[in-house]
């Protein structure tokens, strides 16, 4: 799991952050988890947006398909994810080849989620349930010309409805 990537694609002066040496780390972690007999789940909890020039001026671009290469399974939206337009991060949800998740945001005109809740994964027959979640605090701290029409629910509430449906739907061995 991470967290804050914040635009930090490129490693800085102090030989700190950068997608490729997360990569390379990534990928050991994996090869010992595999030559144990096992697998792993690779999920960010957002906040991709705003950190660094690099990334703010290309819209993260960069880094959404560097979170590619690194081999993410799925990603929680974050309140930075709201720091550009809604159009910013539906460009960056093609850019991804993981789901961005969010259970907890919503059209207000239509009461409709704007985003999947969650995300279905199998693992060695383990049937593993993802879900994700945006702290309503995002429409207090973000900026307000981007919520015209966008509402974020309270996580807990959410979260329970989310986990109720997929214990009766899907049957999920684990919930995260």
């Amino acid at each position: 799991h991470t967290n804050d990537h914040h635009g930090h694609f490129w490693q800085n002066d102090h030989g700190e952050y950068g997608l490729a040496a997360q990569k390379t780390l990534v990928d050991n972690i994996r090869q010992q988890v595999v030559a144990k007999g096992g697998s792993l789940l690779l999920l960010s909890g957002g906040d991709i947006n705003t950190g660094v020039p690099e990334s703010d001026l290309q819209d993260a671009e960069p880094d959404f398909r560097g979170m590619n290469l690194v081999g993410y399974d799925a990603m929680a939206i974050g309140n930075h994810e709201f720091d550009n337009p809604l159009s910013v991060l539906r460009q960056q949800e093609k850019w991804a080849t993981f789901p961005l998740l969010s259970a907890n945001i919503y059209q207000k005109s239509t009461q409709q989620r704007l985003f999947k809740p969650y995300a279905l994964f199998d693992k060695q027959g383990i049937k593993i349930a993802v879900i994700g979640l945006t702290t309503d605090d995002t429409a207090k701290i973000g900026n307000p010309e981007y919520f015209t029409d966008i509402e974020f629910h309270v996580p807990a509430v959410e979260a329970k409805q989310v986990v109720e449906k997929l214990r009766q739907d899907e049957k999920p061995d684990i919930i995260i």
